[in-house]
């Protein structure tokens, strides 16, 4: 992963919080549009957003900023899927991806399934909130799930960052093996998961 690679680096890593304390607030508020348009454009992969912001500003402060991102990117999709409608939702997310997420359709259903799928590591959780978003599920049902959903794998990238930044290695080949492992059983056990409680 090559933001870990480059954060071992001393040089790297004093120029690096030398960056983050010379752009004070505006680097919080640069963390957090940054997360919003990583959560708006679905296919950029969040993971390096969140070990990075782990290492700036540690992994609470850095978990708050991803988090306040997150929602604030929700609030936008769902108002454009609203107002838009599916139409155009189709031709930007694609049939494929839609149809695989079809089960979420089952008004009963979705809130359960949703939750479960944001817990999942390995699940293309900007994506799942266009298709949520695309069903009967309201704003305010889906933001509390998201909150709570997202919230262990989000902490335990900016718990990684952090360690990185802080030299303690051990605690960061702890929370990466953690999360690859995780990682690797959702992505195996996604299908029967879904088929559970579907």
């Amino acid at each position: 992963m090559p933001v870990m690679r480059n954060l071992q680096s001393p040089e790297i890593k004093e120029m690096f919080s030398s960056w983050v304390a010379e752009l004070g607030f505006r680097g919080i508020i640069l963390f957090y549009f940054l997360q919003v348009l990583q959560n708006l454009i679905a296919v950029i992969p969040g993971g390096p957003m969140q070990v990075f912001a782990g290492a700036a500003f540690g992994a609470w402060r850095g978990l708050f900023i991803l988090q306040a991102g997150c929602l604030s990117a929700a609030v936008i999709i769902f108002t454009m899927v609203k107002k838009f409608g599916n139409p155009l939702m189709t031709r930007f997310l694609g049939d494929d991806l839609i149809n695989t997420w079809s089960f979420l359709k089952d008004e009963k259903k979705t809130a359960k399934l949703t939750f479960i799928l944001f817990l999942i590591t390995g699940v293309p959780k900007d994506a799942l909130t266009y298709i949520a978003a695309m069903t009967k599920f309201s704003l305010v049902q889906f933001l509390p799930i998201s909150l709570i959903a997202r919230f262990p794998g989000m902490l335990l990238s900016t718990m990684m960052g952090a360690a990185l930044m802080q030299g303690n290695w051990l605690f960061f080949i702890l929370i990466f093996a953690v999360t690859g492992i995780t990682g690797i059983l959702g992505i195996h056990f996604k299908e029967r998961i879904i088929r559970k409680f579907s």
